[in-house]
């Protein structure tokens, strides 16, 4: 619009001094009314057209203004709907963080349990050696309570034999004591016979040898 109004008042200016040039040339009245009449009318359309221009050039702006309170509107509901998008935006970010966190949260918690696990795993196999070697260690001693059986069962038997001539020794014991114990009470009882029997000897050896005595006293 500002490029119509600029080549508009150069044509004015340039159509002015043309007819100021001519009427100076002019010499009778009659032809510098008719100049004089012919700008009035120049001027008038001249006025008309700017008039024109201007109520386009109004409208224009009228249209501009409405068009820019508009897009004026346009600009704060893309604002709102920006920074409502940037809330969003800030929430799903936040969310987004918190997401990635519990992530590494449980990446650890699974590395974690993964040690474990192959801790787990390390001791499963240790305790099935421990319990294979056992199974040897129990088969071993097994064996050896079968050895201790049969061992046990000879020395019952020996003992069975043992106690059996330990009942003939008592027997014989029993027998020797009783025996004895007759032959002591012998003893005794020839003992006290020949004490007996000896004092009598010596009691009759004495009165023997008084008498033999007095005999040969007599003679």
């Amino acid at each position: 619009m500002k490029q119509n109004y600029k080549a508009h008042l150069l044509i004015a200016l340039i159509f002015t001094f043309s007819h100021l040039n001519l009427w100076a040339e002019s010499t009778t009245a009659q032809d510098g009314l008719d100049k004089i009449k012919s700008n009035l009318d120049n001027s008038k359309a001249n006025q008309k057209e700017y008039e024109k221009n201007l109520g386009v050039v109004t409208q224009n702006l009228n249209e501009v203004n409405k068009a820019k309170t508009g897009v004026l509107k346009q600009k704060d509901t893309v604002t709102k709907e920006i920074l409502q998008n940037n809330d969003s935006l800030k929430k799903v970010l936040l969310q987004e963080r918190d997401i990635n966190l519990l992530i590494n949260q449980e990446k650890e918690k699974q590395t974690a349990e993964l040690k474990q696990l192959e801790a787990l795993e390390k001791m499963v196999t240790q305790i099935k050696l421990n319990q294979a070697q056992r199974e040897a260690v129990i088969a071993d001693y097994q064996n050896q309570l079968r050895a201790n059986a049969d061992e046990k069962k000879s020395w019952k038997d020996r003992e069975s034999e043992l106690r059996a001539q330990e009942s003939k020794v008592i027997q014989s014991l029993r027998g020797l004591a009783s025996e004895e114990t007759q032959w002591t009470n012998k003893k005794k009882g020839y003992e006290g016979e020949s004490k007996r029997w000896s004092a009598e000897a010596d009691k009759q050896q004495k009165i023997y040898d008084t008498y033999l005595g007095l005999s040969k006293e007599n003679k």
